[in-house]
């Protein structure tokens, strides 16, 4: 009887991989002498190509940066933001998960923003000396159509314990400060200058052809350009967000936060975020 080599028995069918993942992140360029170095822009323009699959975030993950840091220019993002995101992307495969990455110099921690306003943009001009004003608002944003406050369809409390979790948190819940690990927290409100501005035109972009869902979010970074060191544990903050946002879109799929919180504020008078943040 031939001898039955082990080489000829038949296999187990592959196991099928998750659907890779790919996310476009943006950074801003320079803001006069304020910030002749963006730690948005350094820490985005360096991030790797592809996070492969691992036991705990096993979604591989296809990273796009935009080819150049955006202008800190509200005519610039009013322009970009619909060729820059589905379904006028000109990138291919179009993105799945948006990420804007803006500098708040005067923080020390990093945020993840769960929202922003359409108003309140005309106090601080930009790099061109211009001011988007509550007019221009109504006009590019008529209220009829967009609600006053958007905010991104990501779980953004599940997000945040990922985050932490990747970064290794010994307690992903903890609510104090820390120092074996960067400090990343919420935040309710991108802030009233560029950073605000290009989260909204971004959620508002995805509000107007499918209301419940945008895969959009925004984290604020300190001013890391005087050290190396801190622009590393930039990129990895950063590195470990990514992979949260992507792990929580897959397990617990989309908040429609905007619908709760205008139910929330129904009968007020909603007011922009004074909190001013620099890109």
């Amino acid at each position: 009887m031939p001898r039955a080599w082990a080489s000829t028995a038949r296999q187990p069918p592959p196991v099928a991989g998750e659907k890779p993942v790919t996310v476009l992140v943006t950074g801003f360029g320079p803001f006069l002498e304020k910030s002749p170095r963006n730690s948005s822009w350094e820490i985005a323009s360096t991030l790797p190509a592809l996070i492969p699959a691992s036991p705990t975030n096993p979604t591989p993950i296809h990273i796009h940066v935009h080819h150049e840091p955006i202008r800190v220019a509200y005519a610039k993002v009013v322009d970009l933001v619909p060729h820059l995101l589905p379904p006028g992307s000109r990138q291919h495969p179009a993105p799945d998960i948006i990420l804007h990455i803006g500098l708040a110099a005067g923080r020390t921690f990093y945020t993840l923003e769960q929202g922003s306003h359409g108003r309140g943009y005309g106090k601080i001009p930009d790099v061109d000396g211009e001011k988007f004003l509550d007019e221009d608002a109504e006009a590019r944003f008529p209220k009829e159509i967009f609600p006053p406050v958007l905010q991104t369809s990501f779980d953004t409390t599940d997000t945040l314990t990922r985050w932490r979790e990747n970064l290794e948190y010994a307690d992903p819940e903890f609510k104090g400060l820390r120092d074996e690990a960067p400090d990343v927290r919420i935040s309710p409100d991108a802030g009233n200058f560029m950073c605000g501005f290009i989260y909204y035109n971004s959620l508002a972009h995805y509000y107007e052809k499918k209301e419940d869902e945008r895969p959009v979010a925004f984290v604020h970074v300190p001013d890391l350009s005087d050290s190396d060191e801190k622009l590393a544990t930039g990129r990895e903050v950063a590195v470990a967000l990514i992979q949260a946002l992507v792990e929580s879109r897959r397990q617990v799929g989309i908040v429609d936060g905007s619908a709760r919180l205008a139910k929330k504020q129904e009968g007020q008078e909603a007011v922009a975020g004074m909190d001013v943040n620099f890109a």
